[in-house]
């Protein structure tokens, strides 16, 4: 139902504008006031020398939740008034790379996140931006429900029927992209080999996929302890104030009875990461012995892992929400810490070592012992 998905993705673009050019919340606190944008907390990460937190936060808060929203909303309208736009398959490739990207859902929660930090230490509004994101991400879920890509990318360009099946493993390949299942003249490289229907490079197996995953899931377990020694972030108050690391930031949500909150926070923050890293680890050694045991457990443990990667940036948008509302001067005053520095590394590290790994590889093993 193309038509459906294009009216709620042109509701998410019109709830998009709002959220993002209206206030999310405000703050007053003896007589000073302030309120923050999505894009305040960029500027307040940029103005303390954070810019790798500043630039990830445009890139996940701003600019990838734009161009996917602008990006199916054209392809879309395009289908619809059945235009033909030669360029119509590389936007849709773009928009669904991005899917994973665009965190508009998260940054909610880190909204709400940093209102229950706050509730106790100075008047909140709650602004029109924030019910705008609210109803962006419903929108942008009622979009995911109605939306069937499947459908989508046959009618940007149909499949060609398949004669014989099952065709023969070794001259055939599936576009990880658009998932169209066609021919190859070399089996044994896909090197400089392209979907003929999206343009995705085309990959019997991910080149050197453990040795990149292993890099980066070995840099994740480094950076993963500075993350939870160094403060996130410092809440100073009448010039009085602590640093307060991640644990620390649970810790403050349990004693002030936000215990749903602090129970998010504790599982995106400290146990997804951690789990995902040493995840990856199993999937990667049990590939590299050849296991054959629970091959589809460790597919699906490979799809858990790839979902929820995600979600662990919470503190960081929490971070630069309230280090941007929070300028108070000596009244109250919020400034990050290294601790967001290196959890902002070690949640980008983990998603791409996610999307380095290739679950083929957990396959390829059983199948050597059937041939």
């Amino acid at each position: 139902m193309p038509h459906v998905a294009l009216a709620f993705a042109i509701t998410a673009l019109f709830l998009y504008i709002i959220a993002q050019f209206y206030p999310i919340m405000s703050i007053e606190m003896n007589g000073l006031s302030n309120s923050a944008h999505i894009a305040s907390g960029i500027v307040g990460l940029a103005d303390h020398d954070f810019s790798f937190l500043a630039i990830l936060v445009l890139g996940v808060a701003i600019a990838a939740p734009l161009w996917r929203i602008l990006a199916v909303t054209y392809v879309l309208g395009c289908l619809y008034l059945r235009y033909p736009s030669p360029y119509l398959t590389r936007i849709f490739r773009s928009s669904e790379r991005l899917r994973a990207w665009a965190m508009l859902d998260v940054f909610l929660l880190g909204a709400l996140v940093a209102l229950t930090k706050l509730h106790n230490l100075a008047q909140i509004d709650i602004g029109i931006g924030f019910w705008g994101l609210a109803l962006v991400v419903l929108a942008l879920a009622a979009l995911d429900v109605t939306f069937d890509r499947r459908a989508i990318w046959d009618m940007l360009s149909p499949p060609v029927l398949l004669e014989g099946m099952p065709p023969d493993r070794n001259g055939w390949i599936s576009c990880h992209t658009c998932e169209l299942l066609q021919k190859i003249s070399k089996p044994h490289t896909s090197y400089n080999c392209s979907c003929t229907r999206c343009g995705a490079a085309l990959h019997t197996r991910k080149p050197n996929s453990l040795s990149r995953t292993w890099a980066l899931v070995i840099a994740g377990l480094i950076l993963y302890i500075p993350a939870n020694i160094y403060p996130v972030l410092t809440i100073i108050s009448f010039g009085r104030g602590d640093p307060s690391t991640i644990m620390g930031g649970v810790i403050e949500l349990f004693n002030g009875n936000d215990w749903p909150l602090a129970l998010i926070v504790f599982t995106a923050s400290i146990v997804f990461p951690l789990l995902k890293l040493l995840g990856l680890i199993y999937l990667m050694v049990s590939v590299q012995q050849r296991s054959r045991l629970c091959l589809a457990d460790r597919t699906h443990l490979y799809r858990i892992i790839e979902f929820v990667g995600r979600w662990s940036i919470i503190d960081i948008f929490v971070a630069a929400l309230l280090t941007a509302l929070v300028t108070l001067g000596n009244i109250a005053t919020v400034y990050p810490g290294n601790g967001a520095f290196a959890f902002g590394a070690v949640v980008v590290l983990t998603m791409l070592a996610s999307e380095s790994f290739d679950p083929r590889l957990i396959w390829d093993a059983a199948e050597e012992n059937n041939g």
